[in-house]
Formats: C-alpha cells, sequence, structure tokens
C-alpha cells in the first residue's frame, strides 16, 4: 500500500511525462482501488446478528372498513359503537369532523370526493371509516318519476357528476330528463373543474321508422279551336280580290304581277310557283274557277297525364335518410375564353326524411318529397346544346303522428281556362258567313296533386321470414313458349297449383304475414327444395 501512494505523490510532481506513461498509471490506480471499494460494501451490506431485516406491507382494511356517503355542503351524524377521545380527517378539504361527544360526530361535505376518518379510542386503537361526498339526488329522482311514470331512470351521483341509467319510453322524454337534470348540477366555484351530466338511458322500443310516400297526379287538358283563311279572285273581280290572313294560319302572298295583266285568271299552280301550303292548316279547299282557295284550321283536342310515384325509405330516429330515383342531365356553363364545363343536376322521385319517435308511437317527421322530370318544350340553346327545363312538383314540411297513420302534407288543385277570339270587323259579325273572317281558340286545363306519407315504426325481418322479390318470379320462356305461343314471360316455376295437377299445393305452407308483424309484408315461411333452388 505504501509503494503506490509514493509513486502517486511523485506523479504530481512530474507533471511533465509523456501521455501515454499518465494512461499507464492511471491504469494501475484503478486495479488497486476497485477490488477494496467493493470489499467495503459487501462489509457493510452484510446485516449483524442483532439487527431485524426491513419490510413493508399494505394491509387490507376493505373488511373492517365501513364507507358513509355524505351530501355536498350538508352535514350528517353518525355515531359509534365505540368511544372515541379524537377523530382526524386525512383530507380536510373533502369533509370536515367535529366530535359531539364520545360516540357522536358530525360530518360535513365540503367537496366531491373520497377521504379517511381516524378514531383514536379510549382502549389506544385506532379505527377508520371512509367518507364519500356527493350530490344529494333525492329530489332529482322524486321529479324523474314525476315527469315519466313508465320510466325506470335512476340518477346517481360520481364524483359530482350525474349519471342516467336506466330505460325511458321515448328519445323526446330523455331529452327533457337531461334538461332537468342540467338544474341540479351545483354551481362550481372558480379553479375547480365543472360537473356534467352523463346520459346512460336507454329508449324503449323500436327506433327505425319506414315512410312510405305516395305522390299522385291527373292532370287534364282540351282545346277546341277554329280559323279560316284564304282568298277569292276571279275574272267577275276584275277590279279587287279578297284574303283573309285573320290567325296567320296559312300566310299568302298574292298581289298584282309587273308583267301580268290583272284581267287575265290566275291560274293555281303547285309546287314552288305556287301559293305554299304551311303546316297548320288542317283542311284545305279551293275552287280555281272562280278563283277561291280557302284555309281551315278545326282542333278539338283532349289529353290526361297521370303521374303516380310511391318511394318507400326506413331511417333510424333522429338520422336524414335520401332517396333518388332518376338521373343526371347536362348543362354546359360557358367559363369564357370559349371554354365550358358541365354541371350535372338531379331529377326524378326524390325522397328526404328526418323522423324522430317520440312517446306512446307517436313519430316527429320532417319530410321533403318531390318528383321532378324533363320537359323539352322550355329548353334553351347555350352554346349549340339543348338544355331542357323541369317539371317539378315538390314539398317540405314537418308533421306529427302516430305509428301506422296516414296524413295529405300536400295538395294541388289546378283549373285553368284561356279563351281567344279574333274577327275582322263587320266581316266577323255576319251571321254563319261570319265565320270566315273569325277565329277562335279555347283551352282547359285542369291538374290534381295529392302527397300523402305515411310512417311506421318497423323492426328487422326475423330469420325465417322470406321476403318476395321484384321479378322473382319471372322465368325465360322456352322455344315452345316464344316460337309457338308467342310469350316473351315463361311461366312461374312455381306455379300452383301446376296444370293438370289434383293434388293439394305443396306450397300451402307458405303464410301472409300482418301488416303489425313485419315491415315487409307479403308471404312468408319456411322454404322448401322447390323454392330453394
Amino acid at each position: 500500500m505504501h509503494t503506490p501512494i509514493m509513486e502517486d505523490d511523485r506523479l504530481g510532481k512530474l507533471g511533465g511525462r509523456s501521455l501515454l506513461d499518465r494512461c499507464k498509471l492511471s491504469a494501475l490506480l484503478t486495479a488497486l482501488v476497485v477490488p477494496m471499494v467493493a470489499a467495503g460494501a459487501a462489509v457493510a451490506q452484510a446485516p449483524s446478528g442483532n439487527t431485524k431485516e426491513f419490510k413493508a406491507s399494505v394491509l387490507d382494511l376493505s373488511g373492517r372498513s365501513q364507507r358513509i356517503t355524505v351530501p355536498l355542503n350538508r352535514s350528517v351524524t353518525v355515531e359509534t359503537t365505540i368511544e372515541a377521545t379524537r377523530a382526524d380527517v386525512i383530507a380536510k378539504n373533502i369533509a370536515d369532523v367535529q366530535v359531539v361527544s364520545p360516540t357522536r360526530m358530525l360530518i360535513t361535505g365540503e367537496n366531491f370526493g373520497n377521504t379517511s376518518v381516524v378514531l383514536h379510542g379510549s382502549d389506544n386503537r385506532q379505527y377508520t371509516f371512509e367518507v364519500n361526498v356527493e350530490l344529494d339526488l333525492g329530489p332529482l329522482n322524486d321529479t324523474l318519476k314525476a315527469v315519466d311514470p313508465q320510466s325506470d331512470v335512476h340518477a346517481t351521483s360520481l364524483r359530482g357528476n350525474i349519471v342516467l341509467a336506466g330505460t325511458v319510453s321515448s328519445a323526446e322524454r330523455a331529452r327533457r330528463i337531461v334538461e332537468l337534470a342540467d338544474l341540479f348540477l351545483p354551481a362550481m366555484a372558480q379553479g375547480q373543474p365543472a360537473t356534467r351530466v352523463q346520459n346512460h338511458m336507454d329508449v324503449a322500443g323500436e327506433q327505425q321508422v319506414l315512410l312510405r310516400c305516395v305522390v299522385a297526379e291527373v292532370s287534364r287538358s282540351a282545346a277546341r279551336e277554329l280559323g279560316v283563311n284564304g282568298f277569292l279572285a276571279g275574272e267577275n273581280f276584275r277590279d279587287g280580290f279578297l284574303v283573309n290572313q285573320l290567325g296567320g294560319i296559312n300566310p299568302i302572298n298574292i298581289g298584282a304581277a309587273a308583267s301580268t295583266n290583272v284581267r287575265q285568271n290566275i291560274p293555281f299552280l303547285t309546287g314552288e310557283n305556287g301559293i305554299p301550303i304551311g303546316p297548320n292548316p288542317t283542311f284545305s279547299m279551293g275552287f280555281p274557277r272562280v278563283q277561291m282557295q280557302v284555309f281551315l284550321r278545326a282542333m278539338a283536342d283532349n289529353s290526361l297525364l297521370q303521374v303516380l310515384a310511391e318511394p318507400n325509405l326506413v331511417a333510424i330516429s333522429g338520422e336524414t335518410a335520401t332517396f333518388l330515383a332518376g338521373g343526371e342531365f347536362p348543362i354546359p356553363v360557358p367559363q369564357g375564353l370559349q371554354q365550358v364545363t358541365i354541371e350535372w343536376r338531379e331529377f326524378g322521385v326524390r325522397l328526404n326524411f328526418t323522423p324522430v319517435v317520440r312517446g306512446h308511437q307517436r313519430i316527429r317527421l320532417r319530410v321533403a318529397p318531390e318528383v321532378s322530370e324533363l320537359d323539352f318544350t322550355t329548353a334553351v340553346q347555350i352554346q349549340g346544346f339543348a338544355v331542357p327545363g323541369l317539371t317539378a312538383r315538390s314539398t317540405e314540411t314537418t308533421i306529427e303522428l302516430g305509428s301506422g297513420q296516414t296524413i295529405a302534407i300536400a295538395g294541388l288543385l289546378s283549373e285553368q281556362t284561356r279563351a281567344l277570339a279574333s274577327r275582322i270587323p263587320g266581316a266577323g259579325d255576319i251571321p254563319v258567313l261570319g265565320t270566315l273572317f273569325r277565329s277562335a281558340n279555347f283551352r282547359r286545363a285542369q291538374t290534381e296533386l295529392v302527397v300523402l306519407v305515411t310512417p311506421e315504426i318497423v323492426a328487422p325481418l326475423e330469420s325465417h321470414q322470406i321476403v318476395r322479390l321484384p321479378g322473382g318470379e319471372v322465368n325465360d320462356p322456352s322455344d315452345l313458349e316464344l316460337y309457338g305461343l308467342g310469350l316473351v314471360e315463361g311461366r312461374p316455376p312455381h306455379e300452383c297449383p301446376p296444370a293438370g295437377c289434383h293434388r293439394p299445393c305443396e306450397h300451402g305452407q307458405m303464410m301472409e304475414s300482418q301488416p303489425e308483424e313485419a315491415s315487409v309484408h307479403g308471404p312468408w315461411g319456411h322454404a322448401n327444395e322447390v323454392e330453394v333452388r
């Protein structure tokens, strides 16, 4: 030991030695010092014969401790079976404890949370119980029973938050219960976390709504029209001629030519050299000898148009559903510099609705049905493109009705009458013959439109229920049916009873479901082997 120390003292004086020599000396010192330190640590860790080994463990007091709930900002009196000389509370900001007598104490809730109270008994032993400070929700539960007796909603307090659990009769009642619970939340002081209402309620019953919407329209129109055009000339009328252009049925261009003697007969010509007959006249007659031609337009037109759309749509309560059966047509939009972009606009049968299921099978419904179709009579030309117009019937409203009830949300009864009479003064007033100098046009149109909606609270089909799909009974014709009988559709594959069969029908096990049993009505039951194929 002495020798290394002397060498170490000498090292302090030999600061001019090389770096290699210094590294060798440092390695030597490390080899000598480290074993000494390790030996000293081993001696310190070795326990002596008289020292006990230290251990720490957590005592389970759950079997002996008790829990007491104290309302916030209120006091409760607690009686014990032992006599206590002193009571200590762990978290004084949560609860305050005052000893009234050796077996009675007063506990006041100061803030939300849990704490422990330690009692020092007269037998020099300590006793512990838990104190939980929460809201007093007894008045709230009494109010909930009065508001909705059919529900079993119960309010509990958890660290100052109100937790609502149970089953409520409708979503509207659930919203009202949450609003009532908000009134019982305490006003929190500055710096403390705000409490809130936790909604864990379940709404009883089905929450899916099937909407049946019917849009029916009948349009009638009638038109009557009578008009006469013509001209009269001849050798008996050397000094004049007569032309009727009223209404412009067939425009006539007649007059004296520069190289023609008006005393001569005016010939009737056809083709390019004659007076052309336009598409408007429905009747024309002429008398070549008297040089007279009459153009007559007489029309009586009756038309009937019926439009029926019946979209059905299912949506959950509170959600919006959209249905469109139609298409889109392009609309060119000029952008400048001879650039054109295309925008698309939808048309067809559209249905938007948002249902809200209320109590007692009541449904609040916001519905917007629309039926539109292309109208090329109002088309416009945009840079060479013909853009048609739209004829639309739409409505939007909010209603409330029971499940399965039907209400008309829109109706239109429109009647239009238009009449026009034109005549030449004097000549048009002559009885009988005045018809040649008059034109009459009469039009009348009637439109009747009604929109009906029927909401139903529905449930999904069960596994044993079979739905008949559209086209499920369509079968391709055989060669005999197509070529021999001229049928484009074959007989149903499950025709019952088959031709020439006198046995009971094997499909008798199929049953018809009642409207209240399934959302999709029709035959249902277990499919047999023939139907599965």
